[in-house]
């Protein structure tokens, strides 16, 4: 493309060039979703990039418009590039391009992306379902030490790193979040995608100046790692070299960079696949919970609170027949189960023919058979007026046939085995 632009002639065949292009950023698309390396993700967005602004020159050159392109500038992940205008030889067309200049970017601007600022709601862990132990522990290692500090004196020091793992959709970042929210303190929030550049020695920059920045904050600072086991898998032999330091110094900063480990800031991290994590950072943390799939009444919970304020109108029967089939399900498979279902209502009334009166004057689907019914297309009734039939069992059946469980019994077995739970215990 770069050739292309360069030496470009008036008989270029654009629809063969635009073609060219299509191909090209269909493969580095499919190479992306393959590998899930996030260093080589950065590189095939880098060469997207490159390839979107030479089709952008070729584009310009071929409309006659040579200069409304090059204020374009293109920005890699952590730094950005500005191409200058080209100049033009008046014997020639050929157009040449002076070498591009890395502009400096300050690192202030990924690290307040990362810092989740206070809403104001009143987000608390008792409003999480479920998960009791998990928030018990929780409570101990951060709220109690800011509430009762004279009780953690000596060798009753409070956690300082947690990690949550377990099932995916279990609740491990809202916990994160309704924690944060309760202590109404400077949330940062960190993916590998914010941590990680294709710039040799700015991934680990970054990460030293998150670490300090979270210090200097005059409260208590959280720091979550979300999906940390992208950052922190497993050491080998023929680990790049790029890697080898970013790990390094993300292990230097969680023991503490001064040597202390009383800096005010408080690590949490999540994980779907703790085995795929280096023995280094799980010796960081200094607590591990399982984060496990929600038990009969806290599904019956969270399948409620996705209903409210509106009542869900089942009998005991229904409850205990809709609990027995969502066994093994996590809480967002459940939350998209109740939504699955909730649609069923709104999708007969697409079909339906008869219609009545509730006691309230609104319009609800009927049978044929019903006294006072009605027979009419949703076409011709007032908007205002129409409402849906209560959800009922046989919708979260029907619902179970698009919405099944995610998780399997073999990754079940894993989390259990590396939790070290018996099997007659899990069971």
């Amino acid at each position: 493309m770069e050739l292309i632009a360069s030496q470009l002639e008036a008989d270029t065949d654009y629809s063969f060039v635009s073609q060219l292009y299509q191909q090209c950023s269909s493969a580095i698309t499919d190479l992306r979703s393959m590998h899930h390396n996030p260093h080589l993700s950065a590189s095939l967005e880098d060469l997207l990039e490159t390839l979107s602004f030479q089709k952008s020159v070729l584009d310009v050159r071929r409309n006659g418009n040579r200069n409304s392109v090059w204020d374009r500038r293109r920005v890699a992940s952590e730094g950005a590039f500005q191409y200058s205008v080209p100049e033009y030889s008046s014997s020639s067309s050929v157009m040449t391009m002076t070498q591009p200049e890395p502009l400096t970017m300050s690192r202030e601007d990924p690290i307040q992306e990362m810092l989740v600022p206070y809403t104001g709601q009143t987000g608390q862990l008792e409003e999480v379902v479920g998960l009791e132990e998990v928030k018990e522990v929780l409570s101990e290692a951060v709220i109690m030490p800011r509430k009762f500090p004279q009780l953690f004196q000596g060798g009753a020091k409070p956690w300082k790193r947690l990690l949550l793992y377990g099932p995916p959709g279990t609740g491990k970042t809202k916990l994160a979040r309704a924690l944060s929210s309760e202590l109404q303190c400077p949330f940062y929030c960190v993916t590998s995608a914010s941590l990680l550049s294709s710039w040799v020695g700015e991934s680990e920059k970054l990460i030293r100046e998150l670490f300090k920045h979270a210090r200097q904050q005059a409260t208590q600072t959280f720091i979550f790692f979300d999906e940390i086991d992208c950052l922190c898998r497993k050491r080998s032999g023929g680990e790049d070299e790029h890697s080898r330091r970013v790990k390094s110094e993300l292990l230097r900063q969680l023991e503490g960079a001064r040597g202390d480990d009383d800096d005010g800031v408080f690590v949490l991290a999540a994980t779907n696949c703790p085995w795929d994590l280096d023995p280094a950072f799980l010796r960081r943390f200094q607590r591990r919970l399982y984060v496990p799939l929600p038990h009969s009444e806290a599904r019956k919970a969270i399948i409620l609170a996705h209903f409210s304020p509106s009542p869900l109108s089942l009998s005991e029967d229904d409850w205990r027949t809709l609990l027995r089939v969502t066994n093994g399900h996590s809480g967002a498979d459940l939350t998209h189960l109740a939504t699955a279902a909730a649609f069923q209502p709104i999708r007969e009334l697409q079909t339906a023919r008869f219609w009545r009166f509730t006691n309230d004057n609104k319009i609800t689907p009927c049978s044929s058979d019903t006294l006072g019914a009605m027979q009419y297309p949703l076409s011709k009734l007032p908007a205002d007026k129409v409402m849906a039939r209560d959800t009922e069992l046989k919708d979260f059946l029907s619902a179970l046939k698009t919405s099944p469980r995610t998780v399997t019994a073999d990754s079940l077995r894993l989390y259990e085995e590396f939790s070290g739970i018996p099997d007659e215990v899990a069971t």
